[in-house]
């Protein structure tokens, strides 16, 4: 959201995104879009280094003079998308580009999953956000709520009025906490699940005949015997009001069956 020049101006809510992230002196931070450094001006005093990335070279030598007195802070002047992260992070903080969240949040939870204590705290469209927090059964319910359940506890910190920024923007927007499960994330069953979820509104023996075509089978009459054969009442719901240990079940199902 940075990178489109529209600034966070509450000090409250700044306020309310340091402490979610619950930073520390020995914390090394990545605060991606950094913009003029006024939320960086905040991080940079509570912890021993902060990585400020940011796209745009002007809004980095604004920066750089607000936070002369910081010797702790790295400006790096990339895309977020096609840098590496810095491995020695352990929280990341932003205002994410709202054009760019889906990819960059992907790339923040695998990270994460790998680096034990990291946490997240990141601020999104109050949509997208939603969809992040939502329950099953709910038409916000998506791939993206499964993936963020799977792989991380998913907490929201608060929501965020557009009249906290400069210009005011359409949209109001919510800040997330993300903190990893730490595990191994079995890109399989994330790639059974968006199959699934391609096909969300139908019940899930008809999602999975619909996706046949990606199954190690496509021939419907043996692949309904192989549904049919597991009798699971699982396979009369819809596929959104299925959790994740249900898609988990489901995975293991499949895969027994060897249709998956």
């Amino acid at each position: 959201m940075n990178n489109s020049k529209i600034f966070l101006k509450s000090n409250m809510v700044m306020d309310r995104i340091i402490d979610a992230a619950e930073l520390n002196e020995r914390d090394i931070v990545m605060e991606i879009g950094s913009g003029d450094g006024r939320l960086t001006e905040k991080i940079a005093p509570k912890v021993k280094k902060v990585y400020a990335v940011e796209k745009d070279l002007f809004l980095i030598d604004k920066s750089k003079m607000r936070l002369s007195n910081h010797k702790n802070v790295e400006f790096i002047n990339s895309d977020i998308l096609k840098m590496d992260f810095p491995e020695d992070i352990s929280r990341i903080i932003s205002n994410l580009p709202y054009n760019i969240a889906s990819p960059i949040t992907e790339r923040i939870i695998y990270f994460l999953n790998s680096h034990q204590r990291s946490i997240a705290v990141l601020m999104y469209q109050r949509e997208f956000a939603e969809r992040m927090l939502a329950l099953p059964g709910y038409m916000d319910y998506s791939m993206l709520t499964v993936f963020c359940t799977y792989t991380c506890n998913v907490e929201k910190v608060m929501d965020v009025s557009r009249t906290n920024f400069r210009p005011i923007p359409a949209v109001d927007s919510t800040v997330v906490k993300l903190r990893p499960k730490n595990i191994e994330i079995d890109r399989r069953f994330i790639d059974f699940c968006r199959l699934l979820f391609q096909h969300k509104k139908k019940n899930l023996y008809t999602a999975i005949i619909s996706s046949r075509s990606k199954l190690k089978s496509s021939d419907k009459d043996l692949i309904r015997e192989k549904l049919n054969s597991l009798g699971r009442d699982y396979l009369k719901k819809k596929v959104f009001f299925l959790d994740v240990e249900n898609l988990k079940r489901v995975y293991k199902d499949m895969m027994d069956v060897n249709l998956w």
